[in-house]
């Protein structure tokens, strides 16, 4: 019994020792900027489910849903986080206008912050200089991945749905003239169609009724054709997947910011159950057998991860890392491996390479190959 007694006192002082060590929290901060569920959903829930898992470390707010004109707000809110002395990194997905302007000033008085920009709406070149990480869609080859898919479906037509503001980022005006260029050679009809800035007075509704409205014009103009549809605004994606769905003949190569949750779980009416957006491999196969239901199988297509969604995880991973071991505060191999690690594949990464030909040296594109939705079907059926 004395033995016993004196082994439980033994263990008693050990875990004394121990738990200390096992119970004290990081005395770090990491603060996520995103956009409402109206605006992008996928980078919300992203980081709705860090902060979750990670209560006291990570912190979140949003920026206005109206943000081109409400640039203030949204300075205000990144300058804000970075008031406390306890936030060590900002992630921002998407980087709206008014992050070029924040980060510069943050740089100024908090250099210890690490500044990541994810999806930036501002010049490349401002957003580069004032953010530590930038990442991007691949605009380039996803503009080429847009005509070749296209063009493998047999499409004949290819329509280009944005407005001027967006035609003013330069790596959606880049995009636009590779789609251009590549449509050429495929031998398809590329056409431009204006449509309302959701921004704008009609705001979200009038654009996406504009899309409903259009889609249907479109396909009667061009009957008899095979006609694909791509559009620049995330707003805007659930009502151009809703009106592609209903025309036989119409055709989505593309999301502009590939994800398997962007605009899909309204559009096919698939709610996205609450392990579903840790499991993007589930939800594909629930929407290949959607999409088989309504006859679209073969005229539909995304990437296989979340991409905003893999930035902000990745971005959370990252800035972890950086925090407690230090290091270069870009680096590209670090970077790679936790977008490989969080999407479950690694993608192709690339530097951005301006319209001047220069290099930008710490913004990175990223890519991943297009699903095959005949693939996860067949998955299914065995």
């Amino acid at each position: 019994m004395k033995k016993l007694l004196a082994l439980m006192l033994s263990l008693a002082m050990l875990l004394g020792l121990m738990l200390p060590g096992l119970a004290e929290a990081p005395t770090y901060k990491i603060a996520i900027l995103t956009g409402t569920t109206s605006q992008g959903e996928e980078e919300f829930r992203a980081a709705e489910r860090l902060q979750a898992e990670n209560p006291g470390v990570v912190i979140t707010d949003t920026y206005p849903d109206n943000f081109s004109s409400e640039v203030e707000t949204t300075m205000g809110k990144l300058m804000q986080f970075a008031e406390d002395p306890d936030v060590k990194a900002i992630i921002m997905v998407q980087a709206v206008q008014g992050a070029t302007a924040a980060y510069t000033k943050i740089k100024e008085t908090r250099p210890d912050i690490l500044l990541i920009a994810g999806v930036p709406a501002e010049d490349p070149s401002d957003i580069a200089a004032a953010a530590d990480v930038v990442m991007g869609v691949d605009e380039i080859h996803g503009g080429e991945q847009i005509v070749e898919t296209s063009k493998d479906w047999g499409a004949e037509v290819l329509v280009h749905y944005s407005f001027a503001r967006h035609m003013g980022y330069e790596t959606i005006v880049a995009r636009y003239n590779i789609m251009k260029e590549e449509a050429e050679l495929a031998g398809i009809e590329l056409v431009m169609r204006d449509a309302p800035d959701p921004t704008g007075d009609a705001g979200m509704t009038g654009a996406q009724t504009f899309i409903l409205s259009d889609v249907p014009k479109v396909m009667e103009e061009y009957a008899g054709k095979k006609v694909a549809f791509f559009t620049t605004n995330c707003g805007m994606q659930e009502a151009l997947q809703a009106a592609v769905l209903k025309e036989a003949n119409a055709y989505y190569p593309l999301p502009c910011c590939p994800s398997p949750f962007h605009g899909f779980p309204s559009s096919l009416g698939l709610a996205i159950e609450p392990e579903e957006w840790g499991n993007v491999e589930s939800y594909l196969t629930k929407m290949a057998a959607k999409l088989d239901e309504l006859g679209a199988l073969g005229r539909v297509t995304t990437w296989p991860v979340g991409v905003n969604m893999s930035m902000i995880l990745a971005s959370y991973q990252y800035a972890k890392d950086w925090i407690e071991n230090g290091g270069e505060k870009t680096n590209l191999d670090k970077l790679t491996a936790s977008i490989a690690d969080v999407a479950g594949q690694t993608p192709q990464i690339s530097k951005y390479v301006d319209s001047n030909g220069n290099e930008v040296s710490n913004y990175y594109m990223i890519f991943f190959d297009a699903v095959d939705f005949h693939d996860y079907l067949e998955k299914a059926a065995n």
